[in-house]
């Protein structure tokens, strides 16, 4: 593969890292920044490593192939790769989800202690977190970074004009739609924008690096978002229950006979099974809108958009196999073997190079 190679796996990463939105206001949706001139520290080195081992840990994959990118690509990537990371702390720092090394490396401006006891704090203090990380955010657009992940992070949006700014506040305010107990979703609507908050923001934020025309390629990469988010949720119905939230829309479940006290005790009826062969028919044809829509980008870009599409077309072909019972006492996610995910590589190549 070349060298966008890692951006593809990028955005696999990022969409699990992301956060969750409705649309609010921040002085950092609009332009423009005044310039931000780059200087190496020793501070800036740590940062780095950090990063290196951060991926080494979770996705050596993604670590090896950003050797092949260039410096500014590999750094830009990384810096978007560290801020959801951050981000996305505030709702899943237990040692069941994200690895102590990972919490060593989250340390911003709160302690190590206080990330890793997220879950164990009030929701009025992780809202409030989310405050802070909403302003701190508006000081990079300021110009004004705390530390040299921001200034990443700022020389990003800095180098790149056409990148949007709104998916980041979006994902922000998202985050804090997730801090409720008890989340539930009312609608298949509700859904459909939870799951552009989630994944399709980070597709738009990931099309610059892509060298993607955005207003060309904005709807494939927020349909491909959406549908990695729906076939995630049904991924991991498990692994939500546990938190004790229930993605699948509510008005669904109840036409069906289903209530979330069902879902939260692993009750996986008839009924349900049929809630989740619709969501998963709805990703389906998201899948379909990103794999028409993957010739607007530039390059090698279709094959990537290809392959994505294949290897989570497999978790849909998996649930389907298993009669879409994604309930489990294990607690366990759907997953697919490494065989199916290499032939779904080639079969992603094959279709690419005979529409050629």
């Amino acid at each position: 593969m070349t060298r966008r190679f890692c951006i593809l796996l990028a955005t696999t990463v990022l969409s699990k890292c992301a956060g969750f939105s409705f649309r609010t206001s921040s002085s950092c949706t609009h332009r423009r920044m005044p310039a931000l001139h780059h200087h190496r520290s020793s501070s800036t080195t740590n940062q780095e490593e950090a990063i290196k081992e951060l991926m080494k840990t979770h996705d050596p994959i993604l670590l090896f192939a950003s050797r092949l990118l260039d410096a500014d690509t590999a750094r830009d990537a990384s810096a978007l790769y560290a801020w959801c990371r951050r981000l996305v702390s505030f709702l899943y720092s237990t040692p069941a989800l994200v690895d102590i090394s990972l919490c060593v490396y989250l340390t911003f401006p709160y302690g190590q202690d206080e990330i890793t006891d997220d879950p164990s704090s009030d929701v009025a203090t992780i809202q409030q977190r989310l405050l802070d990380w909403e302003r701190r955010f508006d000081m990079i657009c300021r110009n004004e970074p705390v530390d040299d992940m921001d200034r990443a992070l700022a020389m990003y949006i800095q180098r790149n004009d056409d990148l949007e700014l709104s998916p980041f506040v979006d994902m922000i305010s998202g985050m804090k739609e997730d801090t409720v107990q008890n989340r539930t979703i009312s609608n298949m609507a509700e859904l459909d924008e939870y799951a552009y908050q989630v994944a399709g923001t980070v597709g738009l934020m990931l099309l610059p690096l892509l060298k993607a025309n955005v207003e060309q390629s904005r709807d494939a990469a927020i349909a491909l978002g959406k549908a990695i988010q729906l076939i995630n949720i049904l991924r991991d119905a498990s692994p939500d229950v546990a938190l004790g939230r229930v993605y699948l829309p509510q008005d669904m479940l109840k036409a069906e006979g289903v209530s979330t006290e069902d879902v939260l005790q692993l009750k996986s009826s008839p009924e349900y099974r049929k809630v989740v062969a619709a969501v998963a028919d709805r990703a389906e044809s998201l899948l379909v809108e990103a794999e028409m829509g993957k010739s607007t980008l530039p390059g090698v870009g279709p094959l990537f958009v290809q392959i994505i599409v294949e290897l989570y077309r497999e978790y849909l072909i998996k649930l389907e196999q298993i009669g879409y019972d994604n309930l489990n006492l294990s607690g366990e996610r759907v997953k697919i073997k490494t065989i199916q995910k290499l032939m779904a590589s080639f079969k992603a190549a094959t279709k690419v190079l005979t529409q050629q």
